[in-house]
C-alpha cells in the first residue's frame, strides 16, 4: 500500500505539471495562429481546459496529502 501511495502522488504531481506546461503551451500557439476560422478559439479552450485540469489535480493532490492516514503512509516513501 505505501508503493502505491508513493507511486499515485508522484504521477498526480507529474500529470499536473504536465497538463499545465501543455496547456500554457497550446494556449501560446493558439495566440499565434492567424487564421479566419474558429481554430484559434478551440485551441484556447483546449488549452484553458488543460490548465484548469492539470490545477485540479494538483489541488486533489495537496487535499489527499492533508488527510492523516495518507500522510502517514507518505511519510515512510524512499526519495
Amino acid at each position: 500500500m505505501i508503493k502505491s501511495a508513493c507511486f499515485l502522488m508522484k504521477k498526480a504531481a507529474a500529470s499536473s505539471v504536465s497538463l499545465i506546461v501543455l496547456g500554457t503551451v497550446v494556449v501560446l500557439i493558439s495566440q499565434f495562429i492567424n487564421l479566419n476560422t474558429a481554430v484559434p478559439a478551440i485551441f484556447s479552450y483546449i488549452g484553458f481546459i488543460s490548465i484548469f485540469v492539470g490545477l485540479l489535480i494538483m489541488l486533489i493532490t495537496t487535499v489527499v496529502i492533508l488527510l492523516p492516514k495518507i500522510s502517514r503512509q507518505l511519510e515512510q516513501c524512499q526519495h
